[in-house]
């Protein structure tokens, strides 16, 4: 894949003031802990290298929660940091400096009699790779195709069948695998498998998104569009061919007649799904159970796919930027959604009564209910190494994560930057961790 930081030559607008979103209160965070872990050659003045993802580990004994542990991935690296300390708990480094790991998932599999959090990774080799963090343990790589310049650029895995591993590369397809559980202390026993394999032909597949195995439904972000498949689990086979559905997001003039360029989802709820288009200053919120009540899903019709309107609970105000690839974050079902820019700052949209099963739309146009600025930041090991800063402006904020508590956002940078925001209103609940 193509370095993911994409603009174009027209200039850049700034983001309207904002006004506090009047259906939500305030909240407020500080930055506390700002890290360059993934420094190429160890060089702590490394402006250059792109953090790509990052993910709050899950509760093992309740994947609702989170850990005070995310892991960040760029360039040929992956991290667990502690949000609390902003330590960091473990380094991987791939061999090859050619690596650029873009995507990470979390899963939390029976080893050895204990609920275990498993890593993978995926990223511009093609090569998927899983990792025993606590262990300190990457025991497994494979291919899930085997062809040359294929980037892995989306992992995520099936909430109820914890050993499913949804896969979305730059060739367009969409693959679904079994890996396995491996056996301690050798690892044996993960062999994966290839479940089913999808191809929209919509152009790359920058984003996957799992609703939940109450809903059931796959949604990929592509280069033409958002689509997605309704998985039944017990139908799953390699010759299960799920109805795809093309999600018909709102129309904007930038998309010149074209379906747009749906550079990040996430799963807000259950039944609320936020999607973001590239070159629209908007992030939708639409309500899956009512856009697809009215579809008769069919299986095994090749080249059928239904085009169905979203139903739009809401149109958050987010930048006016022509960058692409800068991905939103949320924890499921808590409401809270945020999306940084291409400016170092983040947007926060506090929207809870959206995500339940009695969501009503919201009839105007949603702001962030608060935007944490970028801080000013003493940096010595630049100043050391006689480099000049980057200018604020050109911080792109490539992925943004929540915790189950709302008490930490994590984001990561396009300057290779672990950003820590805590809360500190009086009113945040104790950590889960």
């Amino acid at each position: 894949m193509p370095d993911k930081k994409k603009s174009k030559d027209e200039p850049k607008k700034d983001a309207k003031k904002l006004k506090t979103d009047q259906i939500s209160e305030s909240f407020n965070y500080d930055p506390v802990h700002f890290i360059r872990s993934h420094s190429k050659n160890n060089d702590p003045a490394d402006v250059q290298t792109q953090i790509w993802e990052v993910v709050f580990e899950p509760d093992p004994l309740d994947n609702s929660k989170t850990l005070s542990n995310v892991a960040t991935c760029g360039g040929n690296s992956i991290c667990i940091i502690d949000v609390n300390s902003g330590t960091v708990l473990m380094k991987y480094k791939h061999k090859d400096n050619r690596e650029n790991f873009y995507t990470l998932a979390w899963t939390t599999l029976e080893l050895g009699g204990e609920k275990t959090n498993i890593l993978a990774s995926g990223g511009i080799k093609g090569e998927i790779r899983m990792f025993h963090p606590s262990a300190k343990v990457c025991f497994h790589e494979w291919r899930p195709l085997d062809k040359k310049n294929t980037a892995v650029n989306s992992l995520v895995f099936h909430s109820s069948n914890p050993c499913w591993l949804f896969c979305g590369t730059n060739d367009g397809y969409v693959s679904l695998f079994d890996v396995g559980v491996p056996s301690l202390p050798t690892y044996e026993g993960v062999t994966p498998k290839q479940l089913l394999k999808l191809f929209p032909d919509y152009g790359d597949v920058y984003n996957l998104a799992w609703s939940g195995h109450e809903s059931k439904w796959l949604f990929a972000g592509t280069a033409a569009g958002l689509v997605g498949w309704k998985i039944e689990e017990d139908k799953v086979t390699t010759k299960y061919r799920p109805m795809m559905v093309d999600f018909l997001l709102p129309e904007n003039e930038r998309d010149k007649g074209e379906n747009p360029i749906v550079d990040s989802i996430a799963i807000a709820g259950e039944h609320s799904i936020v999607a973001k288009c590239a070159n629209h200053g908007l992030i939708y919120m639409f309500d899956l159970k009512k856009t697809v009540k009215d579809i008769t899903i069919e299986e095994g019709k090749k080249d059928k796919v239904i085009e169905q309107e979203v139903f739009l609970l809401a149109n958050l105000k987010w930048s006016d930027t022509d960058n692409f690839y800068m991905n939103l974050g949320c924890h499921k079902g808590k409401g809270l959604v945020v999306c940084g820019d291409d400016k170092g700052s983040l947007w926060l949209y506090n929207v809870p009564t959206l995500t339940g099963a009695a969501a009503e739309p919201l009839r105007k146009i949603a702001e962030p209910t608060t935007r944490l600025m970028w801080p000013e930041l003493q940096d010595d090991h630049l100043e050391n190494s006689r480099k000049v800063p980057l200018d604020r402006h050109d911080i792109i904020i490539d992925k943004v994560t929540v915790s189950a508590d709302s008490n930490h956002i994590v984001a990561v940078t396009s300057n290779n930057m672990v950003c820590i925001w805590k809360r500190t209103d009086e009113d945040s609940s104790t950590s889960d961790s």
